[in-house]
């Protein structure tokens, strides 16, 4: 077995350049394909307590049941489950799964969202995303990403970009 040289390193590095660019224009291709669109509306919201918080070590950690009703371009309910914790009410993070059941835009199916919240006192990221391969009926294949918007009189605004593949 022969040692590469500086001239076989570079070669080997170019090979595995081409396929990465490869493998990029591919995914391109299979994003290209799929047109975004946008569901925009409004959900009401209950979330209830599923088992009592427990505080250990000075860290909150609790469990939370969700259902929702959305109207909109999403019409349809959902029930979920939140786990959150954290040292203060000023600090913390959730995560949460959903099951959606509606019609998106004239076509019904269900597809699980999962949810990813981090806040502090400097401020807070939110992930809502739909759960890879979950979407049934029509909504087989569903990919997307919800936005969330609360308004100062609590009314809660989504905005899912989503697609589907092309047919």
């Amino acid at each position: 077995m022969r040692a590469l040289t500086v001239r076989g390193y570079l070669a080997l590095l170019a090979v595995f350049v081409v396929l990465a660019a490869g493998l990029a224009l591919a995914g391109q291709a299979v994003a290209q394909d799929r047109v975004v669109h946008h569901a925009i509306g409004v959900f009401d919201v209950a979330v209830e307590p599923a088992d009592p918080e427990i505080v250990e070590a000075g860290l909150g950690l609790s469990r939370y049941s969700l259902t929702k009703t959305f109207t909109g371009d999403l019409t349809g309910s959902s029930v979920g489950q939140m786990l959150a914790g954290g040292p203060d009410p000023e600090t913390g993070t959730y995560v949460a799964l959903e099951r959606i059941v509606g019609v998106l835009d004239g076509r019904a199916g269900a597809f699980l969202m999962a949810h990813r919240g981090d806040m502090s006192p400097d401020g807070y990221t939110l992930a809502i995303t739909v759960v890879p391969n979950s979407g049934t009926g029509a909504l087989t294949g569903l990919e997307g990403e919800l936005l969330l918007t609360i308004t100062p009189d609590g009314v809660h605004h989504y905005d899912l970009a989503w697609t589907l593949p092309s047919s």
